[in-house]
């Protein structure tokens, strides 16, 4: 074989690599910003973001994804039994908040959008799984879904344009932080169980769940309104809330 031939050889198969999923040993589909923008993570995934899961299973970042202004979404939710592991890595938009106790209100942001983290709301699907790493900076929410049994853990919502973690009924919100979301930090829907989280420096509420829902063991503080509940028959214990 030529030295030609050789590197076209190379060359294609590099090429064939970023066509289709990149798989981890145990089957999870790997992401990162080169793959987000090559396209095809899934059928129906085109080149950029929104990165669009459509197929049920496990997706795992391997880098961080940034978004390139406040109105893109960083990825689409098409399908119902997703997990996704943010493996430590984040999820970056342009939106910067501050937080001004003195100020009416206390926090604002440089600039809000229509772009979303993880979106599973208009489209919304079950047992929706997102974990471990940081959403930062979108023009609207971090994680927006609409369906039922979601399950939320150690996802760290920091300067959003509106919500940092908006969940659907009979989620489970665990472990989560939110801080400097210019509405909310955390809204659950009703027959959640909402769990030892933080919120903190959020605009018009910190904690904000349906009824009927278990709150339990959560700390907030210095958000307009730090623990609200919609409607009655919630479980509320050992929460931490004010001033």
């Amino acid at each position: 074989m030529s030295h030609f031939q050789s590197r076209w050889l190379a060359s294609a198969l590099v090429w064939a690599g970023l066509s289709g999923p990149m798989y981890a040993v145990d089957g999870v589909v790997l992401i990162d910003q080169n793959r987000a923008l090559a396209g095809g993570v899934t059928p129906g995934d085109t080149p950029g973001f929104p990165v669009t899961l459509s197929v049920p299973g496990s997706y795992r970042l391997t880098g961080n994804l940034t978004v390139p202004d406040a109105n893109t979404t960083a990825i689409q939710i098409a399908a119902d039994n997703v997990t996704l592991d943010l493996n430590g890595f984040s999820i970056l938009g342009p939106v910067v908040c501050s937080f001004n106790f003195l100020s009416t209100p206390q926090v604002s942001c440089n600039l809000t959008g229509s772009g979303v983290g993880v979106d599973a709301f208009n489209f919304p699907h079950d047992n929706l799984t997102v974990v471990n790493g940081t959403i930062r900076g979108m023009g609207s929410l971090g994680i927006s879904n609409g369906g039922a049994f979601g399950y939320f853990e150690k996802v760290h919502a920091i300067s959003n344009g509106t919500v940092g973690l908006s969940v659907g009924d009979e989620a489970i919100v665990t472990g989560n932080t939110a801080s400097l979301n210019r509405i909310s930090g955390i809204l659950a829907f009703a027959t959640s169980t909402v769990s030892g989280n933080t919120a903190t420096r959020n605009g018009s509420f910190g904690i904000r769940t349906g009824c009927p829902s278990s709150v339990v063991g959560n700390t907030a503080y210095l958000s307009g309104n730090n623990l609200s509940f919609i409607g009655s028959n919630c479980v509320s214990a050992n929460n931490a809330a004010g001033p």
